[in-house]
């Protein structure tokens, strides 16, 4: 948490609270045969389990595309062979200065799952249409999910997806 003195206008000035993040976080949208590779969790802040793309964070020293592809790879063992940037946006501009970049991956191939993965419940893939029933019954909640899916359907609809 740190705080902030902003002036407001002439003569005033108002202290802000916000929460910095040093790095960003990931996320990476992969899609074959025009369906995309989500993930179902459990995410204790909200005590719900949920769908939503691959994501985490990012090493200190690390390539955002290349935490996007090793995020892919650790939890669904899927590995792709390109990315390209879908949008970079902060979700909570107003209380945070956290940043997300994400990712369209094409060119998928299984490599397999790591021994030790206990983050993940399962894996799916969905269309396009399967995403918006998912949305609407409330099962995909976060941000970092949403923003880029939205994206990509209304990019859809200017014709198909490519990376």
């Amino acid at each position: 948490m740190r705080k902030v003195g902003i002036d407001v206008a002439p003569g005033e000035r108002r202290d802000f609270y916000s929460i910095h993040y040093p790095r960003p976080a990931v996320g990476i949208v992969a899609i074959q045969d025009e369906k995309v590779l989500l993930i179902r969790h459990y995410r204790y802040l909200i005590d719900k389990v949920v769908w939503a793309i691959p994501s985490g964070g990012v090493d200190e020293g690390e390539d955002p595309a290349v935490a996007a592809l090793r995020e892919l790879r650790e939890e669904t063992g899927w590995q792709a062979q390109r990315v390209e940037e879908i949008i970079r946006f902060n979700p909570s501009y107003g209380s945070s200065d956290q940043l997300f970049i994400t990712w369209l991956a094409t060119g998928l191939r299984w490599v397999g799952m790591d021994a030790d993965q206990d983050e993940v419940m399962e894996t799916g893939w969905f269309t396009f249409d399967e995403i918006n029933q998912l949305i609407a019954r409330g099962e995909m909640p976060d941000g970092l999910s949403l923003v880029p899916l939205l994206q990509l359907m209304a990019q859809r609809r200017s014709g198909p997806l490519t990376a």
